[in-house]
């Protein structure tokens, strides 16, 4: 690779270098499958190493021109993911699929480890997002606009899980294992577009990074999780009412609408500036 390779020839080539890179470990590491319930996390760091060694031959920085992060996103970093567990939750409460029966109480004690878990889950989490949005993102953005950059990282990000889901779900004794790697699937690509706009917002990573925590470490706690198939606060059947489950498609599905509206909203306005922009230079 050359310092003069466009950056959509350096993002495809990434985006195939950590496709192929994380199949492969996760099929070795799941070879025996209880070495591959233990270790399967390390797939997570793939997409953060490949940008760091793409960045090196491209002759570029490992940090892009700081950008100072705002409030307003880190505001929706928090508090975006709540929302959609809440209502993943409630959805489940009232479909009958869910009930809330915690086993432990839930105390100032269980708050506070959870906040804990999140600050420290920063550290797992940008390995997949200085990969995905601190690299892959803004590349495709350069060529393709906020819209359809968001629609590649959104299916790149989708098949990069998928052989861990399906090799999970089989370890674990999940139910439908290939339909809830499908399933997984489409959630990671619909609710790629509330990650990207959040990155947006501020073009500073930190706000994503608690997105991911935030939605890790939360969604897991209340919903359950099923890369390990154990329980939540919420008792249910996890393949419906997680949010990497049924009701996490629906209502990541449902909410993607309007992040890809208010997308290509962005897109249409930058690009009338523009040819103002050049309008305005011409006369």
């Amino acid at each position: 690779m050359t310092k003069e390779m466009s950056p959509n020839k350096a993002a495809l080539s990434y985006m195939l270098t950590v496709l192929t890179a994380s199949w492969l470990i996760t099929i070795i590491l799941f070879i025996k499958p209880e070495v591959g319930i233990k270790t399967f996390s390390i797939i997570m760091f793939i997409p953060a190493v490949a940008a760091i060694v793409f960045r090196k031959m491209q002759g570029r920085k490992l940090r892009d021109r700081h950008r100072k992060m705002n409030a307003k996103a880190l505001g929706f970093g928090i508090l975006y993911p709540l929302l959609l567990i809440v209502l993943c939750a409630a959805a489940s409460i009232l479909s009958g699929t869910g009930a809330w029966h915690p086993e432990q109480p839930v105390d100032l004690k269980s708050i506070i480890t959870v906040l804990v878990t999140i600050v420290v889950n920063l550290i797992v989490v940008w390995g997949e997002e200085y990969g995905w949005r601190g690299y892959l993102l803004p590349e495709l953005t350069k060529h393709y606009g906020k819209l359809k950059a968001t629609f590649f990282v959104g299916i790149v990000w989708a098949l990069y899980h998928m052989p861990a889901v399906f090799l999970l779900a089989k370890a674990t004794g999940m139910s439908h294992p290939l339909l809830l790697c499908a399933i997984q699937a489409c959630v990671v690509f619909a609710v790629s577009f509330p990650f990207s706009y959040c990155y947006y917002l501020s073009g500073s990573l930190i706000p994503v990074l608690f997105f991911h925590s935030v939605w890790n470490v939360v969604n897991t706690k209340v919903l359950g999780d099923i890369y390990t198939n154990t329980s939540g606060l919420l008792q249910g059947n996890l393949f419906i009412m997680n949010g990497e489950g049924v009701m996490g498609l629906i209502v990541c599905g449902a909410l993607m609408v309007w992040f890809i509206w208010k997308l290509r909203r962005n897109g249409v306005e930058r690009k009338t500036i523009e040819l103002r922009s050049v309008h305005q230079s011409i006369q």
